[in-house]
């Protein structure tokens, strides 16, 4: 854990700042959250941090524990898959409405951030293309206008940060390329049915890639 950050932070912008950290990875799955650490590091008073863990875990990005206090909870293979089951279903429905919505600003943005991806898929960068996966999905969302199916994804996707699963994903950079590929185009040629069909298959190879984890994590618990 780096050092002490300059200022003071209380209140919400305390909340904001440790639950950005820990969906960076900054705090790992089942680390214990020492209050007095969280005070010298952010600055804030030992109520203030308290009721920042509260409201953490409130949101189920910590877990409290009578006696011992706080650590960052770690998301079960079961739990990330109805998450993503949820989530990704409700972006497929989003695809298809944005279809029908898309203006010819929207098609200039998701072109451009397809080319973002295919170069940070292209030159190994996983931070940027995570990055470019998140903004290709949040703008087919805003161009949903869909306020219900956005507020729903991205609670969930704040519960359940790819970094807090204690288990190893599997690298599908180029394949979720090539899907996002398809939904953009799809999107943007306006075709609500192909946009559907493209989010759906890019949900099944996702789930089928956690479920495989789920049936690999089995196996190894499974007695001699």
């Amino acid at each position: 854990m780096s050092g002490t950050l300059p200022g003071t932070t209380r209140g919400v912008e305390l909340v904001d700042r440790l639950a950005r950290d820990i969906r960076e990875g900054v705090y790992h799955p089942r680390e214990r959250l020492i209050e007095v650490e969280l005070c010298e590091r952010y600055g804030a008073s030992r109520n203030a941090v308290r009721a920042a863990l509260i409201e953490l875990a409130a949101l189920g990005l910590v877990e409290r524990e009578a006696n011992r206090g706080a650590r960052v909870r770690p998301v079960s293979i079961d739990e990330a898959i109805e998450s993503a089951e949820v989530r990704f279903s409700l972006q497929a429905m989003c695809a298809g409405r944005a279809a029908t919505r898309v203006t010819d600003e929207d098609r200039r943005e998701l072109t451009g951030l397809i080319a973002e991806l295919r170069d940070a898929v292209e030159n190994g960068d996983r931070g940027r293309t995570a990055t470019a996966n998140s903004e290709i999905s949040r703008v087919i969302r805003r161009i949903s206008g869909h306020t219900t199916a956005t507020r729903i994804i991205e609670s969930l996707q704040a519960q359940t940060p790819l970094n807090h699963y204690p288990y190893q994903l599997p690298d599908r950079r180029f394949d979720s390329m090539h899907e996002y590929e398809d939904i953009v185009e799809a999107v943007v040629a306006g075709d609500e049915e192909a946009a559907l069909a493209a989010a759906y298959r890019h949900r099944d190879n996702v789930l089928a890639a956690l479920r495989g984890i789920r049936d690999a994590l089995a196996e190894e618990r499974a007695p001699e």
